[in-house]
């Protein structure tokens, strides 16, 4: 049996797919952002790793502390959290990273925190943010740094992490970064 003849009879078998216009009646609710938390890292020097794939740079930088507020809460991060990138040629970076926050509570919750985003804008602009000398200067609306964050724990006064989602907004200050988190509802 030809190729064609397979690919003709295992089409037929299939139902068939809607088509984009099939649901256009459907009205989907937009999803909404709303601010809810405010974070800011304070960073060790970077360290280059090497050379990957494709010219591709990569990079550790290791978190020294900081502190967030949230409408949920507030307290610190803890030593220890990590941003591991992936700088490509043109300079803008993969973002990969771990913060551990320590809740203000007299007994204290710990909430671990995932991103995941993107670094990206002219080159001569985010080659001054990987110096922390001139990242001081450098307008945060000459790029853009966007996150996804993932958060999850096991102490029940903040179950709601574990289900929610954010998508954030942030800058590198020197020897810190800052950012504005939204969650999506």
């Amino acid at each position: 049996m030809k190729l064609s003849a397979v690919v003709a009879c295992v089409a037929a078998t299939l139902p068939a797919l809607a088509t984009v216009t099939d649901f256009e009646d459907v009205k989907l609710p937009a999803p909404t952002l709303t601010k809810d938390f405010h974070l800011e890292c304070d960073l060790n020097p970077k360290l280059a790793m090497g050379e990957g794939p494709g010219g591709t740079l990569w990079n550790w930088i290791s978190f020294t502390g900081g502190r967030w507020n949230a409408t949920w809460g507030s307290g610190t991060i803890e030593l220890g959290g990590h941003d591991y990138q992936y700088v490509l040629p043109e300079l803008a970076a993969k973002l990969d990273t771990r913060y551990l926050l320590k809740t203000a509570d007299e007994t204290p919750a710990y909430i671990q925190i995932k991103t995941d985003g993107w670094r990206t804008g002219p080159p001569d602009v985010l080659q001054a943010l990987n110096d922390p000398a001139r990242a001081d200067n450098v307008d945060p609306s000459l790029y853009k740094f966007r996150l996804y964050i993932n958060m999850n724990t096991g102490d029940q006064r903040y179950n709601h992490v574990n289900t929610t989602m954010w998508v954030a907004s942030g800058m590198r200050k020197g020897a810190k970064v800052i950012y504005d988190a939204y969650r999506i509802g």
